[in-house]
C-alpha cells in the first residue's frame, strides 16, 4: 500500500487491517516481547475509542505520528500490527499491514498515519507495535471498552461478543427468532451515492456504510417480501432490481455498486436535464399502484446534490391500503449546513412521507423504531 506524498504531511488517514493467518502469528509474535537488543523507533499512538456504527458494530483503532526526521531517501516501509485479546477469554486477534513510504526528503515534519477494525460487546487488551525496515520498533498497549449507551441498548448487533473481525462489507443474515414481528412487504430504495454529496468518487468507505445499513435495516425489519432498488441519480439509472430480495442475492447487489465511476457520465444524461426527476417520480409511482403495496417504503442514502420538485405522483384507485414513505438521509457532516430540501424529501413529502436524518448509529436505530412504531406488522 503506497503512501501518497499529499498526505504523507498532512491529516491522518485510516486504512483497514487485515486477521492475520494462523500460520503466519508465529513469525510475528516475537515482536510484541521486549528484548534487551530492541533498537526505537519515536512515534506517539493515540487509540480511538470503539464507537457504533451503521453496521451495527463497534469500529476502533488508532492514529500514529512518526518524526520524518528519522528516515532519508526511497525504499522505507513500516509494518503495523495489533493483537487484540477479549477479557472474557478466547485467543487474541492478530491483525496487520504494511506501509511503503515515498521517497523521503530532509525533513523535520510529522507523518500521521492510522489503522481501525471491528469488535462486539466487551473489554480488550491491545498490544501495538509498528517496526519499520531497520528493525526498529515502537509499542505502544491500551484497553479497549466496547459497550452500548443506554440510547443504543436492545439493537441487534451485527457482531457477537468478543469478538475482532477486519473491516467488510457486512452481509445480510435472516432473523428466525419466533417473536420477532414481520412486516408483509417492504421497499428499500438505496441511493448509491457518495456520503459527501460535493464529491464525485464513489468511495470503499461510501459502499461499506451503505451496505451495512442495509444489512442492519433488514435484520431489524424482517419482512416476508423484500423488494430492493439500488439507484444513483447522476446516472439516472437503477444499478440493481430485485422483487424478491433474499440473503442469498446480497453478494449481487453489492456487486452491483462495484465499477460505479460518477465521473463518467454519458451524453444522453446531460442532454436529459430531468432524468433524475423522471426517475425518483417513478420509483414512488410503482410503489403506490404496485398490485401488492408494501407497508413501508423507505429510501436510504445521502442527501443529493439536487433539489428539483418532483411532480405529484398518481394516488388515484390505489391497488390497496397505501404504503407510508421514509427518508433516511443520512448527513456525516461535521459543520452545520443549510437544510434545503433534497429531490429525494421533495418526493417523500409529495407522499406525504417523513424524512429522518441520521448522522450516528443511534440516530438510525432510532429512525427504524419510529418506522416499526408507524407500519402495522401484517397478520
Amino acid at each position: 500500500m503506497i503512501l501518497a506524498s499529499s498526505l504523507l504531511f498532512s491529516q491522518a488517514a485510516l486504512f483497514g487491517q487485515v486477521l492475520l493467518l494462523p500460520v503466519d502469528i508465529p513469525k510475528v509474535a516475537q515482536f510484541f516481547e521486549a528484548r534487551p537488543d530492541d533498537r526505537p523507533l519515536r512515534c506517539e499512538v493515540v487509540p480511538i475509542p470503539p464507537r457504533l456504527n451503521f453496521s451495527f458494530r463497534f469500529q476502533t483503532g488508532y492514529v500514529f505520528r512518526v518524526p520524518m526526521n528519522q528516515y532519508f531517501g526511497p525504499g522505507h516501509r513500516w509494518h503495523i500490527l495489533a493483537r487484540v485479546t477479549p477479557e472474557s477469554g478466547g485467543p487474541p486477534a492478530y491483525l496487520g499491514s504494511e506501509l511503503r513510504l515515498p521517497n523521503v526528503p530532509k525533513t523535520n515534519r510529522t507523518a500521521e498515519w492510522g489503522g481501525f477494525y471491528w469488535v462486539g460487546e466487551g473489554r480488550y487488551n491491545v498490544e501495538w507495535v509498528l517496526y519499520d525496515d531497520s528493525q526498529r520498533l515502537c509499542r505502544k498497549h491500551w484497553t479497549s471498552d466496547a459497550k452500548l449507551s443506554p440510547s443504543e441498548r436492545g439493537m441487534t448487533l451485527g457482531i457477537g461478543s468478543g469478538t475482532v473481525a477486519q473491516i467488510s462489507f457486512r452481509r445480510w443474515s435472516p432473523q428466525d427468532k419466533a417473536d420477532v414481528p414481520i412486516l408483509r412487504r417492504i421497499t428499500i430504495l438505496l441511493h448509491a451515492a457518495p456520503l459527501f454529496p460535493r464529491t464525485t468518487r464513489f468511495r470503499a468507505q461510501d459502499r461499506l456504510i451503505l451496505l451495512g445499513s442495509l444489512a442492519s435495516l433488514l435484520e431489524s425489519l424482517p419482512a416476508r417480501s423484500v423488494r430492493l432498488v439500488i439507484f444513483n441519480l447522476d446516472q439516472q439509472r437503477e444499478l440493481y432490481h430485485d422483487d424478491a430480495f433474499t440473503p442469498e442475492a446480497f453478494d449481487r447487489a453489492a456487486q452491483s455498486m462495484n465499477n460505479l465511476q460518477l465521473q463518467l457520465v454519458d451524453y444522453s444524461i446531460l442532454k436529459n436535464q430531468r432524468g433524475h426527476v423522471d426517475l425518483l417520480a417513478d420509483l414512488v409511482q410503482k410503489e403506490l399502484s404496485a398490485t401488492e403495496p408494501p407497508d413501508a417504503v423507505i429510501f436510504l442514502g445521502p442527501a443529493t446534490r439536487y433539489w428539483d420538485k418532483v411532480p405529484t405522483p398518481n394516488t388515484d384507485d390505489p391497488a390497496g391500503e397505501a404504503p407510508r414513505f421514509f427518508y433516511f438521509q443520512y448527513k456525516p457532516y461535521v459543520r452545520a449546513t443549510a437544510d434545503s430540501a433534497d429531490s429525494i424529501e421533495r418526493a417523500v413529502k409529495r407522499v406525504h412521507g417523513k424524512k429522518l436524518e441520521i448522522r450516528t448509529a443511534d440516530e438510525f436505530a432510532k429512525a427504524i423504531r419510529q418506522v416499526e412504531g408507524a407500519v402495522t406488522p401484517g397478520k
